[in-house]
């Protein structure tokens, strides 16, 4: 048998299309580079070539295992924590929704009622539209992304000035980010002697803009949360690379960044504003200084913390429950006075499990590209859970900081669906990626 009929034999047994190709290239440079071995030992070329393939083994057992190997897979234990975490979600929607009873006036001056029906209603094509675009994503080819980097990043951007679309522009800055550092070390220039990378300077004037543009149009929260996003992902883009010296530089550009952002940001509010910052800040932490004011919030809070059952609905908050069930960023606190302290601990725990199983999937990603990805969609993912339910505690600021797929709001759960969907797809690929790994395979083993 010679190495094409050997190799198509090999293929036929492999049920995703889409590798073959991979596998046909990758199998046939290991072939050609065994039979090249052969004839410089002194065999001719068709003996060469037949001791070749026929050491490879039998081509229908090898491409069986292949198949078995380099099949698409599907994460099932992330989809069912995903399925959990859903399930709170549409507590939490069916929550609010049986809070709110209210009259709207439409485009034709006719006045009508938001009923729980219109509002659970609106969460559930919502979520069939999530679902439907994450179906979509799930079979897309995330490596084409890479491609589109600059489109990604003049979309978030548009998306961010015209519509202060946070949920949405989050996750496109961060892709467009990723697709700009694996371009980093193709665009070495030379002017007057001096080494310059154009790409580095992209990245840097880039990230620095769309950190400006969060802290000073939609949220100062959103821009925190992308710039802590922007510096993990390049310190572990970097030490996959072992270049201890750009993390260093990095670090440094960070630093310099905050500092430039702060000083915007202090300008933008003017020395009159401080004292009204300073009482924000301390009324988020105490808000029994200023209970009346910022820290209004906070004292209703306490008092549903305080009044939590162990199981149902915490006694004589009915007022402070009206607040977080209108709220979009209190999810925690609302379950806890309506379901208690096992119910909203059970959904505390989903959460966690949630970020945990993305991170343990990022350390199973080969491919870099994938890998950052998922490291990024992690990064947001846990830095927004950690940062509201410290504010929910009374331990953080209050600001516009989100669960994913829990706390209210249609768009966000359409967002987060979808980039979970990512993350699925790109585990779903995870052994699908050839890396160059082809070596010597008998009739019981393969690479």
């Amino acid at each position: 048998m010679q190495i094409k009929e050997y190799i198509d034999s090999v293929c036929s047994q492999i049920k995703y299309k889409p590798i073959r190709n991979e596998i046909s290239e990758e199998l046939t440079n290991h072939l050609e580079e065994c039979k090249e071995n052969y004839i410089q030992d002194g065999m001719k070329e068709n003996e060469a070539e037949s001791k070749a393939v026929k050491q490879m083994g039998d081509a229908e057992k090898v491409g069986k295992q292949l198949n078995k190997i380099h099949g698409p897979k599907l994460d099932v234990k992330l989809l069912l924590i995903i399925g959990i975490v859903l399930f709170f979600s549409v507590l939490v929607a069916l929550t609010r929704a049986n809070s709110l009873n209210y009259s709207v006036i439409d485009s034709n001056g006719v006045n009508s009622v938001v009923t729980e029906h219109t509002q659970m209603s609106k969460y559930f094509i919502c979520l069939m539209l999530g679902i439907g675009a994450s179906i979509l994503i799930y079979f897309f080819d995330y490596r084409k992304l890479s491609k589109i980097s600059n489109y990604l990043y003049i979309f978030a951007t548009l998306s961010l000035m015209l519509l202060s679309t946070v949920t949405l522009a989050l996750p496109l800055y961060v892709l467009s980010f990723i697709g700009f550092l694996q371009e980093i070390n193709t665009s070495q220039k030379t002017f007057k002697g001096i080494k310059i990378n154009i790409k580095l300077i992209k990245i840097i004037l880039l990230s620095i803009i769309s950190l400006m543009i969060f802290a000073l149009i939609p949220s100062l929260a959103s821009c925190i949360i992308l710039g802590i996003t922007y510096l993990i992902i390049s310190i572990v883009k970097l030490s996959i690379s072992n270049n201890k010296k750009g993390i260093a530089i990095l670090l440094g550009f960070s630093f310099l960044s905050c500092l430039l952002i702060g000083i915007s940001l202090l300008g933008g509010i003017g020395i009159s504003n401080n004292e009204h910052l300073i009482t924000r800040l301390k009324s988020s932490y105490y808000p029994e200084t200023d209970p009346l004011g910022y820290g209004y919030i906070g004292v209703n809070q306490q008092k549903i913390i305080d009044s939590a059952k162990t199981f149902g609905t915490a006694h004589n908050t009915s007022d402070a429950i009206k607040i977080f069930d209108e709220g979009t960023n209190y999810a925690f606190i609302s379950i806890l006075a309506h379901y208690g302290w096992i119910v909203s601990g059970i959904m505390l725990l989903a959460v966690v499990l949630l970020n945990v199983k993305l991170i343990i999937n990022a350390l199973k990603i080969k491919d870099t590209y994938g890998k950052l990805i998922i490291i990024g969609i992690t990064s947001l993912f846990i830095l927004q859970t950690v940062f509201n339910i410290l504010m929910n505690f009374n331990l953080g600021v209050k600001a516009d900081f989100n669960i994913p797929l829990i706390s209210y709001g249609n768009m966000n759960l359409v967002i987060n669906m979808m980039t979970l969907a990512l993350v699925l797809s790109i585990y779903r690929r995870k052994n699908i990626i050839i890396n160059n790994e082809f070596k010597m395979i008998s009739d019981n083993n393969v690479y």
